[in-house]
């Protein structure tokens, strides 16, 4: 017991299981150079799962006769911790902003729905598919239905947080975001798990995962939610909806749009658990970037008798990512005010640059802008009319109408001069 105790108080375990949570592999790898450890490493190894096994929480689904568990090691409960902390505050911060509040909550929806679409290999650009959904036009294609339907799928979870989380809800929240894009026989199964076997292949064509017996699908989502949403065993809230995005794509009871509906899943478990903050946050810009590692952390898992800790801890990472680009596009945004000291401008005139540059494809007329500022169509026409001389705003025709875009690159530009 004594030997045991200053096991688990050793430099060694707190630097590789708490300070990081790391695979022996990737232990063994940061020692091999010591000798006595690599005589002693299949013991070593042996002892490094075992206690962590020993102090872990149990994510058992018997329908599948999987033992999955995670340990609640030191690294990621403070990164919890982190999150949840630097999320709320920047939440508050935003909310209390009424110039740019609306939009920039409209944004990071847009941000989510664009960079889910693309991760999952939507033939697109950022700005061709700001410019869609701010024109609200009907998509033409494939590509154009996946970043609809991607926006529509995080309105509804946004609108529906009384409901609970069960197969048939998954099931809802899939027909959403494969609407219009499945093909040949694969159409008739939106909104419907599949009836066969689907197979799970890397970004390089590797073959890397099976889904689970198509009969089992049902019974084992049940099991799958109620070991994120109900287990006894204490843990930070957001992990519980990091669990039901792992288990839906292990799982994966779709043909197609597991992913995308993972993903939905996790923020709606987030939203529904009042971690508001996620809905700034795009998880799928992370994994675009880091698809690779995204796709480890799922191997990982199963090479390591089922330990979920490193999808966890991956998911953790990409939200605290996204945290910082929030705070990113925040402090951007209050920039902008800076820009008195060259131009005399209102405070509606800096909110309405604030709001456009959230969106460079968003436009507004006259009378729109004058309905915002609650003003007359004369002083609102006299207020664009100023910003567009300075050089600020894009002024064009059309229908008789004048409409205004922010000019983005030399409002940067200005900002980025001494001032």
């Amino acid at each position: 017991m004594k030997e045991l105790f200053e096991f688990l108080n050793s430099p060694f375990w707190i630097k590789h299981t708490h300070e990081n949570y790391r695979t022996p592999d990737d232990i063994y790898y940061r020692n091999k150079d010591q000798k006595n450890f690599v005589k002693d490493w299949e013991s070593i190894k042996r002892e490094i799962v075992k206690y962590r096994k020993t102090n872990a929480i149990p994510l058992f689904i018997k329908a599948l006769n999987k033992k999955f568990w995670f340990y609640p090691s030191d690294s990621i409960l403070r990164k919890a911790d982190e999150l949840e902390k630097a999320g709320t505050i920047l939440y508050q911060k935003i909310k209390e902003n009424s110039s740019f509040r609306d939009e920039f909550f409209l944004d990071s929806m847009i941000e989510e729905a664009i960079t889910s679409a693309l991760y999952e290999g939507a033939n697109s650009t950022r700005a061709k598919a700001q410019e869609l959904i701010a024109s609200g036009n009907k998509p033409k294609n494939k590509d154009e239905w996946m970043l609809i339907n991607n926006y529509q799928a995080m309105k509804w979870v946004k609108g529906n947080q009384q409901e609970e989380v069960t197969p048939s809800l998954i099931m809802r929240v899939h027909e959403i975001v494969t609407r219009n894009t499945l093909e040949g026989d694969d159409a008739n199964f939106s909104g419907n798990f599949r009836d066969d076997e689907v197979f799970v292949d890397s970004s390089l064509g590797e073959r890397k995962h099976e889904g689970i017996d198509h009969t089992k699908i049902r019974v084992a989502l049940e099991e799958a939610i109620d070991q994120s949403t109900k287990n006894p065993r204490y843990f930070p809230k957001v992990i519980r909806g990091i669990l039901l995005h792992y288990f839906i794509a292990y799982i994966h009871p779709f043909f197609d749009g597991n992913g995308r509906t993972a993903r939905t899943i996790f923020y709606f478990k987030a939203l529904k658990n009042n971690l508001n903050f996620v809905e700034l946050l795009s998880v799928s810009a992370y994994l675009k970037n880091h698809g690779k590692q995204y796709e480890k952390s799922f191997e990982k898992v199963v090479g390591n008798e089922l330990d979920v800790t490193y999808f966890i801890d991956f998911n953790l990472d990409a939200l605290l990512r996204a945290i910082e680009e929030v705070k990113r596009k925040m402090n951007y945004l209050f920039s902008i005010a800076s820009i008195r000291s060259k131009f005399q401008v209102t405070d509606n005139q800096i909110g309405l640059l604030q709001r456009l540059a959230l969106n460079q494809f968003r436009k507004i007329s006259i009378e729109e802008y004058a309905a915002t500022i609650n003003k007359s169509r004369e002083i609102a026409r006299q207020e664009l009319k100023q910003l567009h001389e300075w050089n600020l705003l894009e002024e064009e025709k059309q229908s008789k109408k004048f409409i205004y875009k922010v000019k983005k690159d030399e409002l940067e530009k200005i900002l980025a001069s001494p001032m």
